[in-house]
């Protein structure tokens, strides 16, 4: 048989010196090689059941494909054995059949004999068993009304700080925060938002840019998980009255997660917002971003450019940060010197000067920008142009031969140019830097693991025009067809669907007869009307239709987002 570090290591990669440190603590403390890894961060919950199935050759439980009725069970078991024997030792019933003494179980502890070695001497009944998670076991095992010794429920309430400090490091509440984390990094979680509503306080999970409800606490359960979060971000456990913002680094499944913690009072008390920032998972390649062919080739041509300013544009939320750091990517080489001005500056990249912006010592956007232009940069990126003087500096460092990329909100690209000129900016300004937009949203791609061919019915496509869309850009299209996809739903994407994002774009280059419209016109419609006509422009909503064509999506996200 493999040792449980050898099948780590061959399925997952695992180090060596993981494995070796864990072997070694093992040595100190004891417990189960596999609970110390993921105590580290180095395995998550799910990793763990894989290795051991394979060591072991015992099936992995999933409650998708298993229907059952606990209801039915409770009154069998109780005649014959005790369900309370079964779930203390983390052995849940799933399926008992009297007939041919067989008990099925799913457990979290398979090398635990006490269960085997209790029905053989008190019963003639032979056990089968299954693999889970310790998250699913504990979902099961509410079903019967039970409290087993590892539940966190017996905290007592007492919000004084050191009450407070004492619990958050209590062995329940540290496993508790490590599982949350190992769930969200398997779930590709970008936010867990941990609120008060009611008589609880519920989890939820932003995957995809959509919150999940996943569980709810109590009340002092809550206390002492966002008592530990504010401690690992240095933040006040104490003070509930005002707003605070903290981070802190974690280890989970062999990733470095760095996670930006905010906290907010509400009216009951304290909301708290986890953004996970994923280290390893980095790769700002703008060609992976979304872009169709046409598009590329024109956001690939601004960011050639020595000198101006492209504006990327959008909601919060919407992906810009993304793609400006990607055409960074691409443009970062030892030639040219990057600075950017940033809030807050969500990750780090090799070889670019970035600066974070601390409005409370007066670093605004504003003030970092003319000390950069004294710093010889070739290119600039600011975070966002807020007001104008902002705007002013930076059409000023692309006058004077820079490269300026930013940001900025608006709902489309050509609006973008109407919203500096209502923060006071001089068109004749903006036509002699502005070199060109792009406006982005995202959306949610169809689950590979689980699409299947979906019928388009006639007045779908007549609403929406896909035949024409599909007619007119053709030459998007692998062998000029299209095709059309939904997914049906599956654990790899939580029954959604949906997994993975993507990005859809509007974009337009800014040259000579654009600004001549616009400075003739100084209208919305009217520069929006040529774009359109004479430029083979598409909006987001046709550029979102068109990844429906290729089977990436469904008209119903497009939709959502548009």
């Amino acid at each position: 048989m493999m040792r449980l570090g050898e099948i780590l290591s061959s399925l997952y990669n695992i180090s060596s010196g993981d494995i070796e440190n864990a072997f070694n603590l093992q040595k100190q403390v004891g417990g189960y090689i596999g609970q110390i890894l993921i105590q580290q961060g180095v395995i998550t919950d799910n990793q763990l059941v894989g290795a051991l199935s394979q060591q072991l050759s015992i099936p992995i439980f999933n409650k998708e494909d298993f229907s059952w009725n606990h209801d039915r069970l409770v009154p069998l078991l109780n005649s014959d054995l005790s369900i309370d024997f079964l779930i203390n030792n983390n052995f849940v019933p799933i399926d008992f059949e009297p007939e041919n003494k067989l008990i099925t179980c799913i457990t979290t502890d398979p090398l635990n004999s006490s269960v085997e070695e209790y029905l053989s001497k008190n019963t003639d009944y032979t056990l089968f068993l299954f693999l889970s998670t310790e998250q699913t076991l504990k979902e099961l095992s509410r079903f019967y009304s039970l409290s087993k010794a590892s539940d966190i429920v017996s905290l007592q309430i007492d919000d004084s700080p050191e009450k407070l400090k004492e619990m958050a490091f209590e062995a329940p509440i540290i496993k508790f925060l490590n599982n949350l984390l190992s769930r969200a990094v398997e779930l590709r979680v970008t936010d867990i938002h941990i609120e008060p509503i009611s008589e609880v306080y519920r989890i939820r999970f932003r995957i995809d840019g959509i919150l999940h409800d996943m569980e709810t606490v109590e009340e002092s359960f809550y206390l002492a998980t966002v008592s530990r979060i504010k401690l690992l971000s240095g933040l006040d456990i104490a003070e509930k009255r005002l707003p605070q913002d903290g981070k802190f680094t974690i280890k989970v499944a062999s990733l470095l997660l760095d996670i930006r913690v905010s906290t907010i009072p509400m009216v009951k008390s304290e909301s708290v917002v986890l953004r996970l920032l994923h280290r390893e998972r980095l790769s700002f390649d703008i060609m992976q971003l979304g872009l169709e062919e046409d598009h590329a080739d024109i956001s690939l041509g601004l960011i050639s450019r020595s000198y101006g300013i492209l504006l990327v544009t959008g909601p919060t939320g919407s992906g810009k940060t993304t793609t400006l750091y990607s055409m960074l990517t691409r443009l970062n080489n030892t030639e040219r010197k990057i600075i950017t001005v940033e809030d807050p500056v969500e990750y780090q990249l090799e070889g670019i000067n970035q600066i974070q912006v601390k409005t409370d010592i007066g670093l605004t956007f504003a003030s970092a920008l003319r000390s950069i232009l004294r710093h010889d940069p070739d290119i600039i990126m600011v975070g966002e142009i807020r007001d104008r003087e902002t705007a002013e500096i930076a059409i000023h460092s692309a006058l004077t031969g820079h490269l300026v990329l930013s940001t900025l909100h608006t709902n489309d690209s050509p609006s973008s140019l109407f919203r500096l000129i209502e923060m006071g900016i001089e068109d004749y300004l903006l036509n002699a830097s502005i070199i060109g937009v792009i406006a982005q949203r995202i959306i949610r791609k169809i689950c590979n693991n689980c699409a299947v061919p979906k019928e388009m019915t006639d007045e779908v496509l007549k609403e929406f025009e896909l035949i024409e869309l599909h007619r007119r850009y053709i030459n998007l299209f692998e062998n000029g067809e299209y095709k059309f996809m939904i997914g049906k739903g599956c654990s790899k994407c939580a029954g959604t669907g949906y997994r993975g994002r993507m990005a859809i774009y509007e974009c337009f280059e800014f040259d000579d007869l654009l600004k001549e419209t616009f400075i003739k016109h100084r209208s919305l419609g009217q520069l929006r009307k040529l774009l359109f006509e004479q430029y083979n422009f598409r909006s987001l909503r046709q550029d979102g239709l068109i990844k429906v064509l290729k089977g990436l999506t469904t008209i119903e996200e497009v939709l959502r987002v548009t």
